[in-house]
């Protein structure tokens, strides 16, 4: 049996996304009173949201088959039709295209850029999106916020578009590895070891489908991931338990205050390049906020009766059994708005609040997922500084400076501040 000839027919509609709900839309390009061309710009109605985004076209009819060819940019601005221009600016791009895919202003700051990013990551993540096009939006998504969020890269996007092949040195990174990097990146995984914040999503994100249905299902994965969990953890511990002491050898071999200055110099000097990392002060917060404690722990036991010790301890108990509750609540809050999505999607909700409650479940999720990788981080420092705190191979002087060193660090990175607070200090 032969292949079928399928009949084909001369293409009458365009497709376009919604540049305020970023829904695909479908519509056909009038014709202008010349034969040979289509109108230069439309206005288009959203069939979801009721917005109205505005496109350039530049069609024009090839007279020898009679077939059109389009180029399309987002412009809101209703402008008339100008040339088209050999480079953009920072203020007018020559394309827009990654800041459409993002649903943010060309002009849009690196933070709005990031929030954004976060949200529509949550949003499209194949896991969590059953759409057929979710992991390909989720693709979209990733590669152009690698492109945004890199300010060489989009100055040239910006000035040249994307017909340079702008992309990063070494190729786009993986989606679900580079979502992976967000709390902190490469810069931290010496002080806090590998985040597992991508598995745990997934797992966060399939649990809130399947439990009410297969809850047997759900708990034999939790038991088989559990051994190989706590082997990746002890691994990390390991790890960082020698970076911790490698660090605080410097404090350790300095005899004198000079020695100790420089040390803090250093520190600082860390902690002022860190910040700028994705989340980098809140990680230094928490970071330096477990260290602290530790640090103190350990020097308050040589005191009278150990009480300032005591003392200690018992912040780390209330510390840690507040922020288990606070992500708790958010997993929860984030488990029930899964839900209300599952459920609106099986009642039909209309495409407007539809929107609005996965805009909604999205920086629920996000905000699960920072306070969930905070815990972990915390957790896992805990760990690191109570071994390198009582290692019994060193002596009880060696000890006592390396939690004078600990105390030092921890002290400056709970101390760092953005740059908009230090200039307003």
């Amino acid at each position: 049996m032969g292949i079928p000839n399928i009949p084909s027919r001369k293409p009458e509609f365009d497709h376009k996304q919604c540049s305020h709900c970023r829904i695909q839309l479908e519509f056909q390009i009038p014709k202008s009173k010349s034969n040979n061309t289509v109108t230069s710009q439309i206005s288009v109605r959203c069939y979801s949201c009721q917005k109205i985004s505005t496109f350039d076209t530049i069609r024009e009819a090839n007279k020898t088959n009679g077939t059109t060819s389009c180029d399309y940019n987002n412009n809101n601005s209703g402008s008339s039709k100008k040339p088209r221009r050999q480079y953009g600016t920072a203020q007018e791009p020559l394309e827009t295209e990654l800041y459409d895919i993002l649903g943010v202003s060309p002009t849009a700051s690196s933070s709005e850029i990031k929030k954004q990013y976060y949200k529509l990551a949550l949003q499209f993540h194949p896991d969590k999106n059953k759409s057929p096009d979710a992991e390909y939006q989720f693709k979209k998504i990733s590669d152009a916020y690698q492109i945004l969020s890199n300010p060489d890269l989009r100055k040239k996007y910006n000035e040249y578009g994307g017909k340079n092949d702008v992309e990063p040195e070494g190729g786009f990174v993986n989606p679900e590895d580079f979502f992976k990097q967000q709390f902190g990146g490469d810069r931290f995984v010496d002080i806090i070891g590998e985040i597992s914040i991508g598995r745990d999503m997934k797992e966060v994100l399939q649990n809130a489908a399947t439990e009410d249905t297969n809850g047997d299902v759900t708990e034999m994965r939790r038991e088989t991931n559990e051994e190989e969990r706590e082997n990746i953890r002890q691994q990390r511990v390991d790890k960082l338990v020698s970076n911790l002491i490698h660090k605080l050898s410097m404090y350790v071999d300095s005899n004198d205050a000079k020695g100790t200055e420089q040390f803090k110099k250093v520190i600082e000097f860390e902690a002022e390049d860190l910040k700028a990392e994705s989340y980098g002060i809140e990680l230094l917060h928490a970071i330096g906020f477990t260290y602290s404690l530790k640090a103190k722990q350990y020097l308050g036991g040589d005191q009278i009766f150990g009480l300032p010790r005591f003392g200690h301890m018992l912040r780390e108990k209330g510390h840690v059994f507040s922020e288990t509750i606070s992500t708790l609540r958010s997993a929860i809050d984030l488990q029930n708005s899964f839900k209300e999505l599952q459920k609106a999607e099986q009642e039909g909700l209309d495409d407007i609040e539809k929107s609005k409650l996965e805009e909604a479940t999205a920086n629920k999720g996000l905000t699960a997922l920072w306070k969930g990788s905070k815990l972990e981080v915390e957790a896992v420092l805990r760990e690191v500084c109570d071994r390198v705190l009582s290692d019994s191979k060193e002596r009880k002087e060696v000890l006592i400076k390396r939690a004078e060193g600990l105390k030092i660090i921890g002290e400056v990175y709970e101390h760092v501040k953005s740059d908009s607070e230090q200039v307003i200090g």
